[in-house]
């Protein structure tokens, strides 16, 4: 099965339609490769969004938000205790494969503002997940961890589960039900200093 990572975000209806088994293998490749961005050589590098030229961070068009629109099936985020310096990086997840890599369902990377920020991210329908970010201060797309492997940027998790032993969320903790119209949740971001 495909997921968005072989095609990128301006082209979800297509990757949809692949998942949902209504558009067969060899049109996906013959698809992604008709839509996909130029190939790069090894000495080249994709080009920065127009608001990561504009703030000086790295940021790409596929690193983008999805546009807020009440009634449609959405995640439409309110993350508080943001500054104006780096990046909010969001990632939503099911419970397959829940906070690892192989699990990601979608990845957001926007520049920071202060105060609550707004992000929103289509899902593919409704259905169970959960959204962990940080607030990436230094803008180097990496969550800094102190020496005993806790975040030294703000973090936050859906449902705001409070951690206080050295692991990681569970599912259960963590996980919300995103009907067919969206949902609204709030993400309070941790500093842990």
């Amino acid at each position: 099965m495909m997921n968005a990572n072989h095609c990128y975000r301006p082209y979800q209806r297509i990757i949809r339609r692949i998942e949902r088994g209504r558009l067969p293998l060899a049109a996906t490749v013959a698809t992604c490769a008709a839509l996909a961005t130029p190939a790069f050589a090894d000495d080249e590098a994709p080009a920065l969004s127009a608001i990561g030229i504009e703030r000086g961070l790295e940021l790409y068009d596929w690193d983008a938000a999805d546009r807020c629109i009440l009634g449609f099936h959405q995640i439409r985020i309110t993350v508080n205790n943001v500054t104006e310096e780096g990046i909010l990086k969001l990632e939503l997840f099911g419970e397959k494969d829940f906070m690892r890599s192989s699990g990601k369902l979608r990845r957001i990377r926007v520049p920071a503002e202060d105060g609550p920020m707004r992000v929103c991210i289509h899902v593919p329908e409704a259905g169970e997940y959960a959204v962990v970010g940080y607030h990436d201060k230094d803008g180097d797309r990496k969550l800094d961890k102190k020496w005993n492997f806790k975040p030294k940027e703000p973090y936050g998790l859906s449902n705001n589960p409070e951690i206080k032993s050295l692991r990681l969320p569970k599912w259960e903790e963590t996980r919300f039900t995103v009907p067919h119209d969206g949902v609204d949740i709030v993400i309070n971001l941790v500093d842990l200093g």
